[in-house]
């Protein structure tokens, strides 16, 4: 029979994120992970396989996490606003050193695009999520009437979705917070928001 586990599997998956989050998936070691999830060796395969697996999962968990930030602000608000409540959670109103690391999803795509195909694919894919999630918003934006433009939902979540990568990729520049703001005030009008 099989030890049950001895600790909190959720809040070791949390702490592993943000490991991978700040330094990468190659730079983190099996013994920073170790350390800073407080679990041993065998706990660690036994809960999440090995590194990868676990990266996976983190990942899953970090992307979830930017998914339910736009399904949240979209419900509470109508979709034109939504855009701009989106990067204020994801960019402004969370601590400076999380803004200045950037998107652990854009993080991991460039990182792995030549180290593990597999790992970045699935980066990729994540973002293709929150991109869909992102034309899902601009098409109830039009419908309902708040928008006017030529442009399709999906062309109109391809742009915002190049500016989020360039701000993400600004913040671990550590670019000063009100130049991403003005870049946001600069784009969103470029959309009829």
């Amino acid at each position: 029979m099989a030890r049950p586990t001895e600790f909190d599997r959720q809040k070791a998956l949390q702490a592993a994120m943000h490991l991978f989050w700040r330094q990468g998936y190659t730079a983190t070691s099996l013994r920073q992970l170790l350390t800073s999830m407080e679990i041993s060796r065998s706990s660690l395969y036994a809960a999440f396989g090995d590194k990868r697996q676990l990266f996976i999962e983190a990942l899953h968990l970090f992307s979830d996490r930017t998914y339910a930030i736009l399904a949240k602000v979209r419900e509470e608000t109508n979709p034109a606003i939504a855009i701009r409540l989106f990067f204020a959670a994801t960019l402004f109103e969370v601590p400076s050193k999380r803004m200045h690391r950037g998107c652990m999803m854009i993080n991991s795509v460039l990182e792995l695009a030549d180290v593990d195909q597999g790992l970045s694919q699935l980066a990729s894919q994540r973002l293709a999520d929150i991109e869909d999630a992102f034309t899902q918003c601009f098409q109830q934006a039009i419908d309902s009437g708040l928008m006017k433009t030529e442009k399709t939902p999906k062309q109109l979540a391809q742009f915002i979705m190049t500016i989020n990568q360039g701000l993400r990729v600004a913040a671990r520049q550590q670019v000063d917070p009100k130049e991403l703001e003005n870049i946001i005030d600069t784009t969103l009008p470029l959309l009829g928001i």
